[in-house]
C-alpha cells in the first residue's frame, strides 16, 4: 500500500499531524475503523536528530482499543480528555459493575470517542465536584478494562488519576 498522493500521517483519526507520507512510502495496513486506516510506514533517519521518549508515554489511541480490544486490556493510558458528566452504572452498562461510579469522557487529544472511566472509590467526592463543572479539560492516567464494551462498543477504563487542565 502507498499515498496516492503527499498525505499527512496523523496521531488518531482526525488527529495532529506528525509526519508527511509520499507516494513513494510503503506501508503496512495494520487495522480499519470508520474510514481510517492505521499504517506502519518504515524509514531511515540520522541518529543525531532523534531522542527517545518518555516511556510513560502510550501511542494507544481510542480507536486501537476497539480494534483490538484484547490486545488493550491491562494497557497503561495517559491522555488528554474532556469529562463530560458523572453517572452510575445501569444494568445495560456491560463491562461496568451494578451502580459503579463512572465518568463520561471524549477523547483521547482531537479524537472524539467518547469512553466511560471507572472511579474508585477514594477519587468519587473529587470527580462528582470535577464533573459538576463540565465540560472539563483534563488529563486522565488510567489502565484498560475493557477495549470494546457490549452493547455499543464503548472503551472502558479504570481511572487512577485525573487532573483537570
Amino acid at each position: 500500500m502507498a499515498p496516492v498522493a503527499s498525505t499527512s500521517l496523523r496521531d488518531a483519526p482526525d488527529g495532529q499531524a506528525i509526519a508527511t507520507l509520499t507516494p513513494h512510502s510503503t506501508l503496512q495496513t495494520l487495522a480499519r475503523d470508520r474510514g481510517w486506516v492505521r499504517v506502519r510506514a518504515e524509514g531511515w533517519v540520522k541518529e543525531t536528530e532523534i531522542a527517545p521518549v518518555d516511556s510513560s508515554r502510550t501511542l494507544l489511541s481510542a480507536a486501537d482499543l476497539r480494534v483490538d480490544p484484547e490486545g488493550a486490556h491491562g494497557k497503561h493510558v495517559r491522555w488528554d480528555v474532556e469529562v463530560l458528566a458523572m453517572a452510575t452504572a445501569d444494568p445495560l452498562r456491560k463491562g461496568l459493575e451494578a451502580d459503579e461510579p463512572y465518568l463520561l469522557v471524549r477523547g483521547p487529544g482531537t479524537e472524539s470517542a467518547l469512553l466511560y472511566v471507572a472511579i474508585p472509590p477514594a477519587m468519587v467526592a473529587d470527580m462528582r465536584l470535577l464533573a459538576s463543572s463540565a465540560p472539563v479539560a483534563a488529563t486522565l492516567a488510567a489502565t484498560v478494562r475493557v477495549g470494546r464494551s457490549e452493547p455499543v462498543g464503548v472503551p472502558i477504563l479504570d481511572a487512577q488519576s485525573l487532573t483537570r487542565r
